[in-house]
């Protein structure tokens, strides 16, 4: 065997080695959980909201939302956006910057979507959007989105 070949051999093996290893690692490690926020801030209830949703306890999670006056939106009607019919996509969710008045706020989340795809498209799709609370005594209440379009 030429010595050129071995070195490409070796090389090789040792790119495979590295691969293997860094898929081990990252199926292994655990995920770095964020600190659970406060309850009574806007965003401790946008974090619990989408907490709620991805443990599937929806009833918790309607208990975060409070309509807009004019909007007729029944718990039923909400489940059904809600409750995917197919599998989830892979999430990633952060919490932005939030701008807090007397009795409203605001609080930008990014969401990251994996989706994969073929060999030449981005398999992850972020999307920037906001919520919309509204103060009600003592805790915060998500005014808009009320629906659950942003996971599917």
């Amino acid at each position: 065997m030429k010595t050129s070949n071995r070195w490409l051999l070796i090389f090789g093996a040792a790119i495979g080695v590295l691969v293997i290893v860094a898929i081990v690692l990252v199926l292994t490690l655990p995920a770095e959980e964020a600190p659970l926020l406060p309850e009574d801030t806007p965003e401790g209830t946008v974090q619990r909201y989408l907490l709620a949703l991805e443990a599937e306890d929806y009833a918790k999670a309607w208990g975060y939302l409070s309509p807009p006056a004019g909007e007729k939106l029944t718990y039923e009607d909400w489940m059904r956006s809600a409750v995917s019919s197919g599998e989830k996509p892979g999430l990633k969710v952060t919490l932005g910057k939030s701008a807090i008045t007397s009795s409203t706020a605001t609080v930008d989340v990014v969401v990251d979507i994996l989706r994969p795809s073929g060999p030449f498209d981005n398999p992850v799709s972020t999307n920037h959007f906001s919520f919309f609370l509204t103060k009600q005594g003592s805790s915060w209440k998500i005014t808009s989105p009320t629906y659950v379009w942003f996971f599917y």
